[in-house]
């Protein structure tokens, strides 16, 4: 699902209506109706009949302005506010509400703070409230009689419906401007935007709909977007033919664990094999290889030299042997934070010609010589905590813009990135940008992120690259999740639960 910036909106408005001669007027009426539309069925499922609409002075407001035609014209009680001198309002948006008032609805001004008494008295009064004020467009803070309005609608306790976005989410970036409408629905214009597909928009935005609004499909499958949402459709997995081995499935080394963290490497490595790799090879510190081979079965496992059950420079030679055997390697989950860990993933990543997956404790290791991966074919797979260490920021500032974080990095390093959080963010400078919506959040648990990493390069060495590989890993990994989280719940939710559940994520 591709997922637009304001900017990009505007322009495919414009295509539509300069060049294929759609009236504006024609896509503000559509996007009005399915507010309605949605509106209705809210009030007809809990047999409600009053309605606030309030209305800013540009597009966004003139949807609203339709949305109550159609909601007038069902029979219900409307009653509309705009936030503006009636006399700011031009263009369509205008023409709507010329027709609203000629129809005899109900339209009030909103233009001082002794107003709002009576404001506060109608969304009391009503079932619904509509909230059309700001569109994609807002950049600056909220504030005054706006700022007002808002606090009062989220403190209504009523149902509310958002046109396109929440008042007050930046569509750019989901940032809060100050305060925003906290909607119970969003019906969204076309495509999804870019400021609801993100923390902290998403949380503001509640269901969200996306609504056609009558710009051709030609147009639509013409637009490359660089955003895009992850659908189902997008990671279909390709049928296996009956004269395959093992060998047709990729070969994989991951190297991890540590004396006291052989739990990361256990569950990276069954959820590589869970995941269809034919060959897994599991290097772990000869201390713990052992008790790796006594409870993986299915697993190759190698005890490597080390230095107090951890890697260290002695290591990579045996790594690098093992490298030359696979199609791909996995660094980094339980390897420990140890000098003579960091040392070692150092040299074993500059000097490996192999694709690689970095997690956990490698990307702790190079967090000050980032540098070191341009030139690799590698994907790192940071949580925020890490991709501060990794930029030299804070987790507020990357948080802030999560999106210019992303494109940033992939812009300098070329390499591929999966930023985890509760929308997961992919991407590479060429191929896009990709955010996931799957998983829940009983997966924030110790040894969710070592069966993401074997996923993903699972599905790397199966012949999937980079950012394809990344949304795979990370689409299947948040719907097993989703599926364990059904029979477990989210506070009991562990990895090994999501692990079990990864053959049924992925069942065709």
């Amino acid at each position: 699902m591709k997922i637009v910036s304001n900017g990009e909106m505007r322009e495919i408005e414009s295509i539509a209506i300069n060049s294929l001669g759609i009236p504006s007027m024609c896509l503000m009426e559509n996007a009005g109706r399915v507010v309605a539309e949605h509106g209705a069925e809210y009030l007809i499922s809990c047999n409600r009949n009053n309605v606030v609409i309030m209305c800013g002075k540009g597009n966004n407001g003139g949807d609203g302005f339709v949305a109550a035609r159609y909601l007038f014209n069902r029979g219900f009680d409307v009653k509309v506010f705009v936030v503006s001198s009636i006399g700011l309002i031009s263009g369509d948006a205008k023409k709507n509400l010329d027709i609203i008032i000629n129809m005899g609805i109900y339209v009030a001004e909103i233009l001082q703070k002794e107003q709002l008494k009576f404001l506060e008295k109608s969304i009391k009064e009503s079932d619904l409230v509509i909230d059309a004020l700001y569109g994609t467009g807002l950049d600056r803070e909220v504030s005054g009689i706006s700022k007002d309005i808002i606090d009062i609608v989220n403190g209504s306790g009523k149902y509310v419906i958002s046109v396109d976005i929440p008042s007050g989410i930046n569509g750019d970036n989901g940032k809060v401007e100050g305060c925003a409408v906290k909607a119970n629905a969003t019906v969204t214009m076309q495509f999804m935007k870019k400021g609801i597909a993100v923390y902290p928009g998403v949380d503001y935005a509640g269901k969200v709909v996306v609504a056609d609004i009558g710009i051709p499909n030609n147009l639509v499958d013409n637009i490359k977007c660089r955003y895009n949402m992850i659908s189902q459709y997008d990671v279909v997995l390709p049928k296996r033919y009956k004269n395959t081995h093992k060998g047709d499935y990729g070969k994989l080394l991951i190297v991890a664990g540590s004396k006291d963290m052989t739990g990361a490497a256990a569950l990276c490595a069954m959820s590589a094999i869970k995941t269809g790799c034919g060959i897994v090879k599991l290097a772990v510190p000869k201390a713990i290889q052992g008790i790796m081979q006594s409870s993986l079965k299915e697993i190759i496992t190698y005890g490597l030299d080390d230095k107090d059950g951890a890697f260290y420079l002695g290591s990579v030679g045996e790594v690098l042997k093992l490298a030359n055997t696979v199609d791909a390697v996995a660094i980094g989950p339980g390897l420990t934070n140890s000098s003579n860990v960091k040392e070692f993933v150092k040299e074993v990543i500059l000097k490996l010609e192999k694709p690689l997956v970095l997690d956990a404790d490698a990307l702790n290791a190079i967090s000050d010589s980032v540098d070191m991966i341009i030139g690799k074919d590698v994907i790192l797979t940071p949580h925020m905590g890490e991709m501060s260490r990794l930029l030299g920021v804070s987790v507020d500032d990357i948080n802030n813009n999560i999106y210019a974080t992303v494109e940033k990095f992939i812009s300098k390093y070329k390499a591929t990135l999966v930023l985890k959080s509760s929308r997961t963010v992919i991407g590479n400078d060429t191929e896009g940008i990709y955010i996931n919506c799957t998983g829940n959040p009983g997966m924030a648990t110790a040894g969710s992120g070592d069966v993401l990493t074997g996923m993903i390069s699972s599905f790397l060495v199966q012949g999937l690259k980079g950012v394809k590989a990344a949304i795979y890993g990370v689409y299947y990994h948040g719907k097993a999740g989703d599926m364990a989280s059904e029979k477990y719940g989210e506070y009991g939710l562990t990895a090994t639960n999501i692990l079990e559940y990864i053959p049924y994520a992925m069942k065709m």
